[in-house]
């Protein structure tokens, strides 16, 4: 049959660039896939196509997915087109599962048995904690951990060698090479691999091993690959191996989604794919079919500003929406309730995105307070186990347990006392023999104390005092601003993003005792995660948002140093290699969190941070919504001047968006979205059309 048969036969209706990838049939090609295109319909129209109408044995088609859920989706619709028999015949794996059936396959060949698959993530998690206590001599923390194990995943998709591992330093401070030296070294010892090793494994196999690799040679003979941009090295270059012979390497993606850098995604495999293949076509899906104009413009004009991508010109055809919306709020303090008011009166798909988890725990604790139902994965990030939240507990703990050694050994060197090592311990040995006596005495009472080393321990001894006058705010400010911690963190290079909404909870929970308890219950919460389906009101971080859609989506904590943690390079500036990446790939997920709004937009920003002036709005911001030249027309109405209120949407002539903050008679007080405020005469601004109202 012919392919408009084909299409008519199964339901099809494929626009001329989805019908022409979903006829590719011989050679490598590389499908660019703009978001809301409608890649995962062609994927599975090509594989009907290949078996229905070129009569390829359906055995002899391996399609790689990311994810054990991508395998059993992509089955599930190719039964719906196609029927349950075809589907049932054709093989959907990930690389993982794959280089299993190369490790199966080298055992049958050489008789040797390969080393068993240590599935247990608590298990490998106690390897590490033991490993690391063997090294440092200190007890890790579950972010520890967690960035360790992200890191050993890292080097092994990327194929680094030790030498390259040198480098790489740990964001507690730990050495990564020793600590991953030790951990190869338990699992060989015990013939065991993780994960990341089948992958190693298999393409080693694969290499020295040619009855293997002619053995898979044989049975696969196209090779499909969805969601290319995620894949790491080491997986292009076994799918590379295998497809070699006969060149029909599919894959299907797009860099500029391309957003898992930290678990060694590799965008530039697609970047390079004409250059490794020579004969390769290049293939586009470049109609949104997902968002508004609005929002599809937008996101095209700023992922354009990337320099490591392919020439991409994305449209849609769907009917007009809102605009994009940034809303200004006073303090950053005051999303949460504009937020908790949101869900109140949610009645359709509404998703609050944020690029790091820890940005919604403010957030859930409001909801979970208010009785609102919400949606939220279980267990999302390590918020609570990250060492600035427990520090700056362990210190709010000590205030009313100043007789607690083991706190005050974990954070007396972060606050600028002068103690020794050496001191502290022998102190905290006569305490154990005097449970009842507070640490601090105890040390004021030791032979030979420094006076001035005194004066800063009597300072410490005050300030816990202080600690349990003011509310969990003032107490948490106090440490961070007062006491040295924030001293330590600034010294250390440390992330800090986590302080705002730690801050920000301790608003929400004012008396201290009952802040320290929420705080526990909090970490429960967070851990189980919440609600099902059928709740429209999600919480999401971008990277678990990929791949879906909302009708709304609202974007919270857009902040140069935070989202982007690189800003925006100004004109005449240049940044290095290594922050040209890094910003690069944070543009990727801007992008990504913009095209996940089928219909409307808003991105939240605000004047202060925590009572603290606030930095200048975004360049995220500003580079999506730039402001309208000067001498433009106006975008709107002027309206009267009534209709000026504090919260509304204006442009003004100059300056471009605004939101009116402040009214006093005549006078009115913008948030410029450019940064900064500006006072101004409405009348005359009016009169002289210099001022106009922004529809919503």
């Amino acid at each position: 049959m012919d392919f408009q048969t084909f299409q008519t036969t199964y339901g099809l209706t494929l626009t001329a660039q989805q019908a022409a990838a979903a006829q590719h049939v011989q050679g490598p090609a590389l499908l660019l896939a703009v978001p809301g295109s409608g890649k995962t319909t062609v994927l599975v129209a090509r594989l009907g196509n290949l078996v229905l109408r070129q009569g390829v044995d359906p055995g002899q088609i391996l399609t790689v997915t990311y994810t054990v859920a991508a395998t059993g989706d992509l089955r599930r619709r190719c039964a719906a087109l196609f029927g349950d028999a075809l589907a049932g015949r054709l093989e959907f794996r990930t690389i993982n599962g794959l280089c299993a059936r190369i490790i199966r396959r080298y055992e049958q060949e050489t008789g040797r048995a390969a080393f068993s698959l240590l599935t247990d993530e608590g298990e490998i998690t106690r390897l590490l904690r033991e490993l690391w206590r063997e090294q440092t001599r200190q007890f890790p923390t579950e972010a520890d951990l967690k960035d360790l194990r992200t890191q050993i995943t890292y080097v092994k998709n990327m194929c680094l060698k030790e030498e390259e591992m040198a480098g790489i330093q740990l964001e507690s401070g730990a050495e990564f090479l020793p600590l991953y030296q030790r951990y190869q070294a338990a699992l060989l010892r015990t013939r065991q691999m993780d994960y990341d090793d089948q992958m190693v494994y298999g393409l080693r196999i694969l290499r020295t091993c040619p009855p293997v690799l002619a053995h898979f040679r044989r049975k696969y003979r196209y090779f499909c690959v969805d969601e290319a941009q995620d894949t790491s090295k080491i997986q292009h270059l076994i799918l590379r191996l295998l497809s070699a012979e006969t060149g029909n390497l599919f894959l299907v993606g797009d860099e500029d989604q391309s957003i898992y850098g930290f678990r060694a995604a590799w965008p530039q495999a697609l970047l390079d794919f004409d250059r490794v293949f020579p004969k390769a076509s290049v293939l586009f899906l470049e109609e949104n079919f997902r968002s508004t104009p609005a929002i599809v413009s937008a996101a095209g004009r700023f992922i354009r500003r990337n320099q490591e991508r392919r020439d991409k010109h994305m449209f849609t055809r769907n009917p007009e929406g809102p605009p994009i919306r940034h809303t200004v709020l006073q303090d950053r303090r005051n999303q949460y309730s504009y937020l908790l008011q949101v869900a109140r009166d949610c009645a359709r798909p509404t998703a609050v995105l944020y690029r790091n988890h820890y940005s919604a725990v403010p957030l859930i604790d409001l909801l979970e307070r208010e009785g609102i139902p919400y949606r939220c994965r279980a267990g999302e990030g390590s918020f609570f186990g990250h060492f600035l939240v427990r520090d700056i507990l362990d210190i709010l703990r000590f205030a009313f347990r100043t007789t607690d050694g083991d706190a005050f050994s974990r954070f007396y060197y972060k606050l600028g006392c002068g103690l020794k090592k050496d001191r502290v311990l022998a102190v905290l040995r006569r305490q154990a023999q005097a449970p009842d006596v507070p640490v601090l005495s105890l040390l004021l009472e030791s032979p030979g104390l420094e006076p001035w080393v005194a004066g800063k321990v009597k300072a410490l001894r005050t300030h816990l005092t202080n600690l349990l006058q003011g509310s969990s705010f003032q107490a948490v400010s106090r440490i961070v601003y007062a006491m040295g911690y924030g001293d330590y963190l600034k010294k250390r290079g440390a992330d800090t993003g986590r302080l705002g909404p730690l801050l920000a909870l301790a608003n929400q929970n004012p008396g201290l005792e009952e802040f320290l308890l929420r705080m526990e219950e909090l970490e429960a919460v967070v851990a189980r995660g919440t609600g099902g389906p059928e709740c429209p009101f999600v919480l999401s971080t971008v990277h678990a948002s990929k791949g879906l859609e909302y009708e709304r989506v609202i974007l919270i904590d857009v902040i140069d140093g935070l989202f982007p943690s690189v800003p925006e390079p100004k004109a005449g500036e240049s940044l290095s290699s290594g922050d040209r990446a890094v910003l690069e790939e944070e543009r990727r997920l801007f992008y990504v969190a913009v095209t996940r709004a089928k219909r409307q937009l808003e991105i939240l920003s605000a004047l202060r941070e925590f009572g603290q002036p606030a930095p200048p709005v975004s360049s995220f911001i500003t580079a999506l919504l730039p402001a309208p030249a000067a001498g433009t027309e106006p975008a709107g109405p002027a309206g009267r001047a009534a209709d000026y209120r504090p919260g509304v949407r204006v442009s003004h002539r100059r300056f471009g968006p605004a939101t009116v903050v402040q009214r006093q008679g005549d006078l009115v007080l913008l948030a410029l979205d450019s940064g900064g405020q500006r006072k101004f005469g409405l009348q005359a601004c009016l009169d002289k059309g210099l001022l106009w109202l922004l529809s919503e």
